[in-house]
């Protein structure tokens, strides 16, 4: 499994962590919108084998989703932007998240069925 082990781990976008516990390899990140009152609230837990999106308008959360059975989380920078892709696999099937921290913040999400 590829995961990241570092608290520096989204250094490259300028994002310093808000909280780190080192006995559960846990890094939680918070990312506002250039645009707009949005967050995105990313965290990720090594021991855990777990990964968690918040995103928030002001103080109200919009939208939380959480997975386990992490399979890897890697830097992201392509022509859509830069942030991390996380991989996942649930009942079989592969699961795939991408966060974006430029130009701005976002997230996508989606399972792939094996055929």
């Amino acid at each position: 499994m590829k995961f990241p082990s570092e608290s520096d781990f989204l250094e490259e976008f300028g994002i310093e962590p808000v909280e780190v516990d080192p006995t559960l390899a846990l890094c939680r990140y918070i990312k506002k919108s250039n645009s707009s009152d949005v967050e995105i609230d990313v965290s990720f837990s090594a021991v855990m084998k777990s990964f968690q999106v918040v995103l928030r308008n002001s103080a109200q959360e919009l939208v939380i989703i959480s997975s386990e059975l992490v399979k890897s989380i890697d830097l992201v920078r392509d022509g859509s932007g830069a942030g991390i892709s996380v991989v996942f696999e649930i009942c079989g099937a592969i699961s795939e998240a991408r966060v974006m921290f430029e130009p701005d913040v976002s997230c996508r999400w989606w399972i792939l069925r094996n055929a």
